[in-house]
């Protein structure tokens, strides 16, 4: 990924990481995903499929199919980079005992994990939260309809910032929040779509869908 003009050198040496179900992936995971690690000047995005997350049931497509999903989107967008730590982990997948690991791997690296604006307002309940700030900052993907600016609440004073400047030196702590091109639609839509046969291919790269199509998958 080309370097952008104006980025700042604050995030050299820094990696995203993009955890989720991905059940299945979606231009509304990656175009914002591919458009934030370019205002990060991110080399690399780490795709990191969850297992079971904490917080959902278990995925409608298995491990194998969605990993091959992933690694379509790979393939389709050298910028992404797949992780499969966690499936190879089993049992529930929980973030913080990743960004342990992702942090004694990269001691000295920005680590920026990826969420959507509803993701931001169920994080104080994640397991472990306020040790997992102590390893990565987050970046946080507004959603049509989500109204982050309004957070109040211990938890996010002194965390929230909406420029990367704000993040100085720190290798962890913040919750960066940045605007980016937005399709509104999530995975479970997309499945009650393709349950239905309504037309996906808006949604979906063109790899994925055939994927879908050949496994009979969301039926």
């Amino acid at each position: 990924m080309p370097k952008s003009s104006d980025a700042n050198s604050i995030v050299e040496n820094a990696i995203g990481i993009f955890g989720g179900t991905f059940d299945p992936i979606h231009l509304g995971h990656i175009n914002p995903a591919v458009e934030i690690a370019k205002q990060l000047n991110l080399q690399k995005i780490v795709l990191m499929p969850a297992n079971i997350p904490p917080h959902k049931s278990e995925a409608h497509a298995n491990s194998e199919q969605r990993l091959q999903m992933l690694k379509d989107v790979c393939t389709a967008h050298p910028e992404f980079q797949l992780d499969t730590r966690e499936l190879v982990r089993q049992g529930k997948s929980f973030t913080f005992l990743s960004m342990q690991e992702f942090r004694a791997e990269h001691k000295d690296a920005k680590l920026f994990f990826f969420i959507g604006a509803d993701s931001l307002l169920t994080l104080p309940t994640w397991f472990n939260i306020n040790e997992l700030l102590k390893l990565c900052h987050f970046v946080v993907s507004k959603r049509p309809g989500y109204d982050v600016e309004a957070l109040d609440g211990s938890f996010y004073q002194g965390r929230l910032c909406t420029n990367v400047n704000d993040i100085g030196a720190a290798l962890s702590g913040k919750i960066l929040l940045l605007n980016s091109a937005q399709i509104d639609i999530s995975s479970t839509q997309i499945r009650q779509r393709l349950q239905t046969n309504v037309d996906c291919q808006q949604y979906l790269l063109p790899q994925t869908l055939d994927y879908i199509k050949k496994q009979q998958l969301y039926r």
